[in-house]
């Protein structure tokens, strides 16, 4: 069955060879034309550096973020990738490139420019402590810039979020420090006019009712001014973390490798040969495609093995391909008299010199 199949195959590949080959052509070709086609981009390259475990964020109980099961690298990849899907962060790194001036346009050239920015922006981490941020642009100067763009608005997102994070638990605190000295106020007032009012006696104690509620009033007081004293200390707490937060994170992520504007494009031979293969894999599978249904359906009988396997019928004698050809004849010329061979008796025209050669 086998050896049908290959001679059904090889029989239906050389009966049209040179038609089957086509579908390789195009495909060769249409890759070709592609390859030529694509527009010639630039690729720009930032890396940036994570690191958790600085000095600063050590005395100052601060972490960059990370975990046992999470490098810092892998965190921060995640958290760009997360504020590159958002609008508001994306908008603030085209506000740093020459892609500005779209914002003033249409809303779909704006939603183009959002698109845009995201397809051509890859963030990788390489390591435990390195993230490689990269960028494929028409324009190499503008690669540069949403590089840079991209780590400027990360690390300045980190820092206003600290920022605002310090700047609204000082408000709360601010706000709460002024009630708690009225309430410590109150509360010794109240205690300094129960102690006027009661008097300490001459001769002898207080009696326990007086010394029962100057003690709960001092209580007050003491509740009060602790209440006070938790507040002013978490008040500067806010104000020194406000402070510490921009140390801490110039710290935390610093720029290894500035982008550079490219000078060579970012298409690569490797790159050309996969595209290339791809194109070379679908024109040969045209080609088989072809070559299996000519053979499908194909249904004459073109091999003794067609015909034992698919009639059961023994073969008894098969018509030769090749093309009759006619024996040339030799004459030679005799003087009248002389005798001749039966060779060469034999007449021109003799129907028995004409002997096929299969």
């Amino acid at each position: 069955m086998v050896r049908i199949v290959l001679l059904r195959f090889m029989e239906s590949y050389f009966r049209h060879r040179w038609l089957y080959l086509l579908p390789l052509v195009l495909a060769l070709g249409t890759g070709a034309a592609f390859i030529s086609s694509e527009p010639v981009s630039y690729s720009a390259t930032g890396r940036l550096y994570v690191e958790k475990d600085s000095l600063l964020a050590a005395l100052t109980s601060s972490n960059s973020g990370g975990s046992l099961w999470v490098t810092a690298a892998q965190a921060t990849t995640n958290e760009i990738d997360e504020l590159i899907g958002s609008r508001a962060f994306t908008r603030s790194v085209i506000q740093k490139t020459d892609l500005e001036q779209n914002m003033a346009d249409s809303p779909e050239v704006v939603d183009r420019t959002f698109t845009y920015l995201r397809n051509a922006l890859s963030v990788q981490p390489r390591g435990d402590k390195l993230i490689e941020i990269n960028v494929t642009s028409e324009d190499p100067k503008l690669a540069q810039q949403m590089v840079l763009a991209v780590m400027e608005a990360y690390v300045r997102w980190k820092l206003n979020n600290d920022f605002q994070e310090s700047t609204a638990a000082q408000n709360f605190f601010q706000a709460q420090i002024q009630p708690y000295k009225d309430a410590v106020d109150a509360a010794r007032s109240e205690l300094i006019y129960y102690l006027n009012a009661n008097q300490q006696p001459i001769r002898g104690d207080r009696p326990p009712e007086e010394l029962m509620e100057i003690a709960r009033l001092q209580t007050t007081v003491k509740n009060a001014e602790d209440r006070l004293t938790a507040a002013q200390a978490n008040e500067e707490s806010a104000r020194l973390a406000q402070v510490k937060s921009e140390s801490v994170i110039r710290q935390t992520y610093l720029v290894i490798d500035q982008p550079q504007m490219p000078t060579q494009t970012a298409t690569s031979m490797k790159k050309v040969m996969q595209n290339l293969a791809i194109f070379l894999a679908v024109g040969l599978f045209l080609v088989f495609a072809g070559i299996a249904a000519g053979a499908l359906l194909d249904r004459s009988l073109r091999f003794t093995v067609d015909v034992r396997y698919g009639l059961s019928l023994p073969v008894l004698a098969m018509v030769p391909t090749g093309i009759a050809t006619v024996q040339p004849v030799s004459v030679t010329q005799t003087t009248p008299g002389e005798a001749v061979t039966s060779d060469e008796s034999a007449s021109p025209t003799d129907p028995t010199t004409l002997q096929p050669q299969i």
